[in-house]
């Protein structure tokens, strides 16, 4: 591996970690576009590369959302109560998405996805947002469902190598009504199980089945040579994001998560842009 591609997975993994820090997303979003771009000039091609990009965006979302998660702990902004209902069916989500992307092509579903979230970027600045912690009343369906969001969110999450975030921001704010000052550290948490379990899978259904060899070390679908360098670059930018995410006032935050979420859905529909 090169200096220049060292350098390139550094900077990568930077943005991506402030992203990740900022909006509670993981950081998948923002990594898969880039490493389609980095990671075939690094000698990973063909039906191989779009596999090992989500298996070692896996093990990024999760050490990202760490870095952001021990930062948010000191502002008190994280729901515990959601994050143990979702936990688990985010766990189950997670392996079900992951086993799911080895025996089918996610396009279709990944159309369909981000239709859906374009739909939710627009909604989440025109009628998201500034609701405090208590305006759960204001719900458009029931709290008891949130295991749903936390299955839903661990199974497009890991399907599409995306950590989840992008189905539990907008969830968590259009549907269950939850503060937007508590949702990035919340959906930050609640992607470290996702994350966790979306790189054990991927590393254990990629084991054998590489349709060529890897440069560097890897397990299964988790290339460490990329993985480590990206997590280098990322980790102190996540925090640097979760900082900043705690000190922008609540009505602009709703305007930026709204903007990126439409970007990403942009980007997903039309990965040529």
């Amino acid at each position: 591996m090169t200096a220049a591609s060292i350098l390139a997975l550094f900077a990568t993994g930077a943005f991506a970690g402030l992203v990740a820090g900022y909006m509670g997303l993981g950081g998948g979003a923002i990594l898969t576009p880039l490493c389609l771009v980095i990671y075939p000039a690094m000698g990973v091609e063909g039906d191989s590369l779009i596999r090992v990009i989500f298996g070692t965006n896996m093990f990024l979302v999760t050490v990202f959302s760490i870095s952001a998660v021990s930062r948010h702990l000191g502002a008190a902004t994280i729901d515990r109560r959601t994050i143990l209902i979702m936990g688990i069916p985010a766990i189950l989500g997670a392996v079900t998405g992951s086993w799911t992307s080895t025996l089918i092509q996610a396009a279709a579903l990944k159309n369909a996805y981000s239709i859906l979230l374009l739909v939710s970027s627009l909604l989440i600045v025109t009628r998201g947002g500034t609701k405090p912690t208590t305006g759960k009343d204001h719900a458009l369906i029931p709290s008891r469902l949130i295991p749903l969001l936390g299955f839903g969110a661990g199974f497009v999450g890991s399907l599409l190598g995306l950590g989840g975030g992008i189905v539990m921001i907008p969830g968590l704010i259009l549907l269950f009504a939850y503060s937007i000052d508590r949702v990035a550290a919340t959906s930050s948490a609640v992607i470290i199980f996702i994350g966790l379990a979306g790189m054990t899978s991927y590393m254990w259904h990629g084991t054998g089945a590489h349709a060529v060899v890897l440069p560097g070390w890897s397990t299964g679908w988790v290339w460490w040579s990329a993985a480590i360098p990206l997590a280098l670059g990322g980790v102190p930018m996540a925090r640097v994001g979760a900082w900043l995410n705690v000190k922008t006032h609540d009505r602009i935050l709703k305007r930026v998560f709204g903007a990126v979420l439409f970007v990403i859905a942009i980007k997903l529909l039309l990965p040529a842009w």
